[in-house]
């Protein structure tokens, strides 16, 4: 079977069913400067950090020889809800970086018309590669793979300062310790418990986040804005992670700003690019803890 991409390691969904279908996956490494030179000496200025990310890994990859890329046409995931616009047109962007002798394997994934539509879309491109028995074993294998990583822990365990803060962003941030300058592993040193919205589910963030006064298009947003509700009085803090001149992260930072002005709970928005410092991000971490901090002692 030809070699696939597969670049957003924090879900293992897609991984999983290309290997049960026969596929040689080959994962690209963690982000590295190599990998976002690639994608910055490729895209133009205006794209985000996390766009340039992607076209560097495919770049990357196909440095080395890969035959076949994963580069799914991720519309809507959601019933009601959109991805960023991005993704949206990933793949025809992704197909400007590279030769035509690469071919790329990309499923529309559109949950407008009900969450069962991405099912059939996974199960009628897998039936291009194997039978319908095993595509559809690869597609339970798949899903409970899924299943697995989204009941985890997400929390990282640290309480040495007795803070909890909540992270906010997409999970291309913030499951990215590259993009976001460690920021995880920053704020664990500094002995702080840290959730991301990923931490929970569609059950709890969907019904959360219905006290807005109009529910967000995109998906990201909108499970940020309600993991923000469901933790806004069990937290001391909450940081915004957005990439640099996206504008529906923006509004998510103003909206996240109202809304924690009305609260106790304290908010740093935090914006990422690759002319970000981590002198400047550690500073600007330990400046909101003492500040947290003091808030508890009054």
């Amino acid at each position: 079977m030809p070699r696939a991409l597969y670049y957003f390691q924090y879900y293992p969904l897609w991984e999983t069913y290309l290997a049960e279908l026969g596929f040689e996956v080959i994962t690209s490494p963690p982000t590295n400067q190599e990998i976002l030179e690639l994608g910055l000496t490729a895209c133009v200025d205006g794209a985000c950090l996390p766009l340039k990310a992607f076209v560097g890994h495919v770049r990357f990859l196909v440095n080395r020889g890969l035959e076949l890329l994963f580069v799914p046409q991720a519309i809507s995931v959601v019933p009601g809800e959109y991805t960023c616009t991005n993704l949206l047109g990933l793949p025809d962007l992704v197909q400007q970086y590279i030769p035509s002798s690469v071919r790329l394997l990309s499923p529309a994934l559109d949950a407008r018309k009900g969450a069962g539509k991405i099912s059939f879309s996974y199960l009628r491109c897998g039936l291009e590669f194997a039978s319908a028995l095993r595509v559809l074993k690869a597609w339970q294998t798949a899903q409970a793979a899924q299943r697995q990583v989204d009941t985890a822990p997400k929390a990282n365990g640290s309480t040495g300062r007795g803070l909890n803060i909540l992270i906010l962003g997409p999970r291309y941030l913030t499951d990215d310790a590259y993009l976001n300058g460690d920021l995880m592993g920053k704020l664990a040193a500094l002995g702080v418990q840290v959730t991301t919205a990923a931490a929970f589910p569609d059950s709890i963030t969907l019904p959360a986040s219905r006290s807005l006064a109009k529910r967000p298009f995109w998906t990201s947003m909108r499970r940020s804005l309600g993991a923000l509700e469901h933790c806004l009085h069990r937290v001391d803090g909450v940081i915004s992670l957005a990439p640099f001149a996206c504008v529906a992260e923006a509004m998510q930072g103003v909206m996240v700003a109202e809304r924690t002005a009305k609260t106790e709970c304290a908010h740093l928005e935090l914006h990422v690019d690759e002319h970000s410092s981590p002198v400047g991000l550690v500073t600007r971490l330990e400046a909101f803890c003492d500040l947290l901090e003091r808030k508890r002692r009054g």
